[in-house]
């Protein structure tokens, strides 16, 4: 995604604050003790204006969703209620580090959910090691987010390299190729993608290469020529529709008539309404599985389609964010956000709408997934999980 420069400071963070909706009241039930509920709150820290505005507000339906579906089932059981505080970081690493200030202000904020974006993600870091929050990423794959050090962050999307090593080693389980190219361009998305998918493939002794193209001089008919040129019988395009995607008729045009795998950057329907029939049979990986194929969040589905129209990812995994916060606070009755720290790394596994989560040392999935997709006609048509674990049926 575009990188922007530091906007302001800790003054303009404050005016970017922004806190939520009344939390449900604590429900009275004949019979029971009416103490006063305890009040937690999470904050979500996400660009809620601007060109990314309408996905940050995306990650803040699905936490609100989650925390509503808490407080309804929950609530009179633990005594506590969730509430949640949005921070809008205007894409900006300044004003973002300056709302995880004004978080730590709040005692009531016991976690975080954010960044959008991988450079503001990994620029926040160290502001919230030093407020002591612990941070659930519901969108950022870049390898920087848990390289850095940090025991606060717990990344939920698979992270690139692992990506595209699952890429290699699940295709090529039945895709025959007598030679590969993975094909990037030289930005922040991508070539940690085409790495890990070489990297695997060559040690499943497959013969395969990477093409690595320029962001600033890209030439769609050139580089369709030279990728011809090599003579690949399989092509995977690593990369986002946007920057990538005019390779797709270019490569037609130039005679390449074999097999595509596409990274997750290529999984929207605008990828079929542009290049569906360049791109018939091609196959598409997503960190996001079917939801409608798991039989055990079916109830919390049906919950939050009722809330929520139509599901996006980054609802799925805002609300998932949330539920892992939740679930660590409970069971180690996490009041603080000290607390939830250590709650976090102690409290195993967790059961969200995403699928089952435990996290490594570093806060990337212990056991990541993809679940991978054939364009058919002008759909998606769900195929297979790269990792069979009988969540998805």
């Amino acid at each position: 995604m575009k990188r922007r420069a530091f906007l302001a400071g800790f003054g303009a963070a404050a005016t970017a604050a922004r806190a939520s909706a009344q939390i449900p009241l604590h429900p009275i039930i004949p019979g029971q003790p009416t103490t006063p509920a305890r009040q937690l709150t999470i904050g979500v820290n996400v660009p809620l204006s601007g060109d990314l505005g309408v996905y940050g507000a995306q990650v803040v339906q699905g936490v609100k969703a989650a925390i509503d579906e808490n407080n309804l089932l929950s609530a009179n059981i633990t005594q506590i209620v969730y509430g949640v505080r949005q921070f809008d970081d205007q894409n900006s690493a300044a004003i973002s580090a300056g709302n995880a200030s004004i978080a730590a202000a709040d005692p009531t904020i016991v976690g975080l959910v954010g960044n959008l974006t991988g450079d503001v993600a990994v620029a926040t870091l160290p502001q919230y090691a030093n407020s002591g929050f612990a941070v659930v990423v519901p969108s950022v794959t870049a390898l920087a987010l848990t390289q850095r050090g940090y025991h606060n962050v717990y990344r939920l999307p698979t992270r690139d390299d692992v990506a595209g090593r699952l890429v290699a080693s699940t295709i090529f389980r039945k895709q025959p190729s007598h030679f590969a190219l993975a094909v990037t361009l030289d930005g922040e998305y991508g070539p940690d993608v085409a790495r890990g998918f070489v990297q695997q493939a060559k040690a499943d002794h497959r013969d395969v290469d990477t093409i690595t193209l320029p962001t600033n001089a890209f030439d769609a008919a050139g580089a369709a020529r030279a990728i011809i040129a090599r003579d690949p019988d399989y092509l995977f395009l690593c990369g986002k529709l946007a920057a990538l995607g005019p390779l797709v008729p270019a490569l037609a045009n130039a005679g390449y008539n074999g097999a595509y795998g596409l990274s997750d950057g290529f999984y929207s329907q605008a990828t079929i309404t542009q290049y569906g029939a360049q791109l018939a049979n091609a196959v598409v990986y997503s960190s996001l599985p079917p939801l409608d194929r798991i039989p055990s969040i079916l109830q919390q589905l049906t919950d939050l389609r009722r809330e929520i129209e139509g599901i996006t990812a980054l609802i799925a995994y805002g609300y998932a964010a949330a539920q892992i916060i939740i679930q660590a606070a409970s069971r180690e009755n996490a009041l603080t956000r000290f607390s939830l720290i250590t709650a976090m790394q102690m409290a195993g596994g967790f059961n969200t709408l995403v699928g089952p989560y435990s996290f490594d040392a570093n806060g990337d999935p212990l056991i990541p997934n993809l679940y991978f997709f054939k364009i058919s006609g002008t759909s998606f048509t769900y195929v297979e999980p790269a990792i069979r674990n009988g969540y998805v049926v």
